[in-house]
């Protein structure tokens, strides 16, 4: 029986319906958004329970293949799904005081990721840069910090609603580090202080492109030392 699952379990045929099943689940989900006529709204519903019951016999597969049961609950890609199998299971009346419920059913689809050799090779190195990209966010914070400061000692007088303190201006330096719009931000300071494009030009130079940089190099690196072992 369990030679059976195993080679149920590994094969692409199998592999392929639970891929093709997430991706129906999702789009299941975005259609749900919509403002849908009641009968595909309760056929939308009957496919959902028809997916939850899928995945909970998936699991049972995968669980009951393995030749040390222990092993299963030792690998963190089986938690990960067997949690979101059973946050499936909970059963979510419709109204609001049951929202959280539905937002974490959303989850699901995120069990792609677990399917996919590649995007979970690239979670894994996501989870093992997180020390290296920890340091690299904590210098970019404090760089973050002193601007701030400075901005606010600077500016905060001249346009209190961005620079009227560390706080305000640590938003503000958000949007400049994003590049969305910073022009609007540096302007109406222009005009006052004709040395205020300087201030912007280092803030964007160390921050929004050095050290956003080094964070994409921090990650890429991980990604490629884990592709070398």
């Amino acid at each position: 029986m369990r030679n059976t699952l195993l080679k149920l379990n590994s094969s692409k045929i199998f592999q392929f319906s639970v891929i093709f099943i997430i991706i129906l689940n999702a789009i299941t989900v975005g259609i749900s958004t919509y403002d849908l006529n009641p009968i595909l709204k309760h056929s939308i519903q009957l496919l959902d329970y028809a997916i939850t019951v899928f995945f909970v016999i998936e699991i049972l597969i995968r669980f009951f293949s393995e030749p040390n049961k222990r092993d299963f609950f030792k690998n963190g890609w089986n938690i990960f799904d067997s949690i979101i199998v059973f946050i499936s299971l909970i059963p979510i009346p419709n109204n609001s005081s049951y929202l959280l419920l539905r937002l974490l059913r959303v989850f699901r689809v995120l069990r792609l990721i677990s399917v996919i050799p590649e995007l979970k090779k690239i979670i894994e190195a996501l989870i093992n840069s997180i020390k290296k990209v920890f340091y690299v966010s904590l210098l970019l914070f404090i760089i973050l910090y002193i601007y701030a400061t400075i901005g606010s000692i600077l500016f905060g007088d001249v346009i209190p609603y961005r620079w009227r303190d560390v706080g305000v201006s640590l938003i503000t330096l958000f949007q400049v580090l994003t590049l969305s719009s910073w022009e609007t931000v540096m302007l109406p300071l222009q005009e006052i202080y004709w040395w205020a494009w300087i201030y912007f030009f280092s803030f964007i130079i160390i921050c929004a492109i050095t050290m956003m940089n080094l964070l994409i190099a921090v990650i890429v690196d991980v990604i490629l030392s884990q592709k070398k072992l």
